[in-house]
């Protein structure tokens, strides 16, 4: 199994770098974990815009996660897809499917079938995926309760399993304890670097020798905020490093 991080960038767009993407290669099977802009560009920069990908799986909605999602699907059917492809989503399949033909993206046009699903916790068991629910959307609940809105407020963080080591892709977090239980169970880390403060994160890498990488913002910022830090097992995540697992 090998993981590889496409896009690091964060809500804001910044010059050079892609919006958060990752590429899980388990034996034949290709995935991608959110599809943010410029995965489709990553994507060809691998060869792997034809029948190579099974399945992406978004661990939330935000536009940074998921706004590459559109393009993507344009340029599969303009290379002539054949093979399924399947939208894992959290929440608003139907929403989704209904912006996908305003966009004029029609099923009965695409050169594929397109498939939606939505998923929990244990959706991809088998495949060394577990999802587990985070609290990064719970900011809006009172905006989606007052206006009376079908979002369900729904964001993932995961747990990958190799062979060889088990990986925690944090997402985006509100908070360090999202993932603090789940921390024990991995020997490396993929963690969001923009939300959690700098003090929470040291308090769960404090003598830890596990590998982990910050991601998820401005690299200036990043290591200013981390300096502390920072070290042979911390480090700044950079778009293409890869993890065989």
């Amino acid at each position: 199994m090998k993981l590889t991080i496409l896009g690091t960038a964060p809500g804001k767009s910044l010059l050079g770098r892609s919006h958060t993407a990752f590429l899980l290669e388990h034996n034949e099977d290709k995935y991608l974990i959110d599809c943010g802009e410029g995965t489709t560009q990553k994507l060809l920069e691998k060869g792997l815009m034809g029948d190579e990908l099974d399945a992406i799986i978004f661990s939330h909605l935000h536009p940074d996660h998921f706004s590459g999602i559109f393009i993507l699907l344009q340029t599969l059917y303009l290379n002539k897809r054949k093979k399924e492809l399947v939208l894992f989503l959290p929440e608003s399949v139907n929403e989704i499917t209904s912006f996908l033909s305003v966009l004029y993206i029609f099923e009965e046009r695409l050169s594929y079938k397109l498939s939606f699903s939505l998923y929990d916790e244990h959706s991809f068991e088998g495949m060394g995926i577990t999802p587990f629910r985070n609290t990064h959307l719970m900011g809006y609940k009172n905006i989606v309760e007052n206006r009376q809105l079908t979002n369900k407020l729904l964001s993932y963080s995961f747990i990958i399993e190799g062979e060889q080591k088990s990986l925690l892709l944090s997402s985006d977090i509100s908070s360090v304890k999202d993932i603090e239980k789940k921390f024990t169970e991995c020997q490396v880390m993929i963690l969001d670097g923009i939300h959690p403060s700098a003090n929470s994160v040291e308090e769960i890498l404090m003598n830890t020798n596990k590998e982990v990488y910050i991601t998820h913002g401005n690299y200036s910022n990043l290591q200013e905020k981390f300096a502390t830090l920072l070290n042979n097992n911390v480090m700044l995540a950079q778009e293409n490093d890869e993890f065989n697992l």
